[in-house]
């Protein structure tokens, strides 16, 4: 039974929206309050599925009125626990907390080859905006493993970043313009779509990253770039952790920018790969293995192959390398890929692990992997880092499983990598964002001057508190 406030709440909304936008069935809250990891559930009182950046200013006046939170959530694939309600949150705050969802607000509104820019809502799956951009022979260069399920929305308001970002950089990089419904339900409109703008603060770069605590996104101007007229994927294994870096630099030194993608995958991801999905990669797993993408806007894939192997050969005679595999054949690439992406849910299936999602300077990477590994089979025998990620921008995905054997040290580990995380400069954050699951960690690990200021930001565009609380910053 709801309170007097919050009925009332949600039959203004049922009356101003439709009764099928407002959804309170205890099964379907309960599954949307429930984290994409399947570990944290939350509780809401009811859904909001609006259908327009008009619908989200309604709701957002509704909730500032009857003093509702608000979360947003897009495709529900936060690692963080920044999509759903805290487990643990008192019963005052579960109940009068609704879980916004915006996949129906899911229209490519339009594709500008000319202007090299796309418009989309928030709710638009990110594979379908690539599929968009494809269409008119551009490319739209954010690519995830998530990319057949996150949304738009979500994906600016953690940043994301991914396999491309090597080449094109994170989201923010892609990101023009911004439509931001605020906490009281008042619209900026940021939709300029231009590359030089130098009128005033650069307001929609407070947006993306600010994940869902500072106003709620609902359209997008994004960058889509000249589709390569050729990529060549190689699957290659170093003779040893210490010769990765030597690799990326002779691939970087004869490629330039071309070099689109240099993934760093462990032997103990490609076994759980192995044993929940019977993919395996094209050559015989080793210790540590690169896949990589090179890219050309002139030659075609034959030549670029060509390229490569002879970039390659040199690398093996020289002892950098062992082995290796390239192709240009597209079903060929999309096996390699497969193999890469499929990771994270083959990972999740077979137990899951501590996870953690950081970057540190790549000078340090090498260093800071063999370290790391060391102190924590010391700390805990038993335990086994599944490391994988893009190496070329100095981020890793460096978890740690068995998830029987290393959920009950979840803490103690996290203290561990962090720790030497921040020892070589790195950040603990890497693409993934805050959530609530780092807001603790954060708060150690920056200044109280950069905290002061994330707590003005917050206070002004959201007084109340009301947006995604205890997500990013704690107040």
């Amino acid at each position: 039974m709801f309170t007097g406030s919050v009925q009332k709440a949600l039959n203004t909304l049922e009356t101003q929206l439709g009764r099928a936008v407002v959804i309170t069935d205890p099964v379907e809250v309960a599954n949307a309050a429930l984290d994409g990891r399947g570990r944290r559930q939350g509780r809401a009182i009811a859904l909001v599925r609006p259908g327009s950046t008009e619908d989200v200013v309604t709701v957002l006046k509704v909730a500032t009125q009857h003093q509702l939170i608000v979360i947003t959530q897009g495709g529900n694939t936060s690692n963080v626990g920044g999509a759903t309600p805290e487990p643990n949150a008192p019963d005052e705050e579960a109940e009068r907390t609704l879980i916004l969802q915006l996949s129906r607000m899911n229209r490519i509104l339009e594709v500008d080859p000319i202007n090299n820019t796309m418009r989309v809502e928030a709710g638009v799956i990110l594979q379908d905006a690539q599929d968009a951009a494809a269409k008119v022979g551009r490319l739209l260069a954010l690519s995830l493993a998530a990319e057949g399920s996150c949304q738009m929305g979500g994906v600016i308001a953690t940043n994301a970043g991914g396999v491309h970002v090597l080449r094109y950089g994170m989201a923010r990089r892609q990101v023009l313009g911004l439509k931001v419904v605020t906490a009281t339900g008042e619209v900026l409109d940021l939709m300029r779509g231009l590359r030089k703008d130098n009128a005033g603060y650069s307001l929609k770069d407070l947006f993306v990253g600010s994940e869902g605590t500072l106003g709620i996104i609902t359209e997008a101007i994004l960058t889509i770039e000249p589709m390569p007229r050729a990529i060549v994927s190689a699957w290659v294994t170093p003779a040893s952790l210490d010769h990765v870096e030597p690799l990326f630099e002779a691939l970087e030194t004869a490629c330039g920018p071309g070099l689109t993608a240099f993934e760093l995958i462990g032997r103990a991801p490609l076994a759980s790969l192995e044993a929940i999905t019977g993919l395996t990669p094209p050559i015989e797993v080793a210790d540590w293995q690169v896949l990589l993408d090179l890219s050309d806007w002139q030659l075609d894939t034959a030549e670029v192959a060509q390229r490569l192997e002879e970039i390659l050969t040199p690398l093996l005679e020289q002892g950098i390398i062992t082995n290796g595999a390239v192709t240009y054949d597209e079903s060929d690439r999309e096996a390699f890929w497969q193999c890469r992406e499929t990771i994270p849910s083959a990972v999740k299936r077979q137990g899951g692990n501590v996870k953690h999602d950081i970057s540190v300077p790549r000078s340090q990477l090498t260093t800071f992997i063999t370290d790391t590994v060391e102190a924590l089979q010391n700390a805990f025998p038993g335990v086994e880092p599944s490391i994988f990620g893009h190496f070329g921008d100095g981020n890793l995905h460096f978890n740690v499983g068995p998830g029987a054997v290393a959920f009950p040290h979840e803490e103690a580990i996290h203290r561990i990598v962090h720790d030497r995380v921040l020892a070589v400069g790195g950040s603990i954050a890497a693409e993934h964002g805050v959530g609530s699951l780092k807001t603790d960690e954060l708060a150690r690990t920056k200044s109280p001057e950069e905290l002061a200021a994330f707590r003005a930001l917050k206070l002004a565009f959201d007084p109340d508190n009301r947006l995604n609380p205890g997500r990013m910053i704690r107040l």
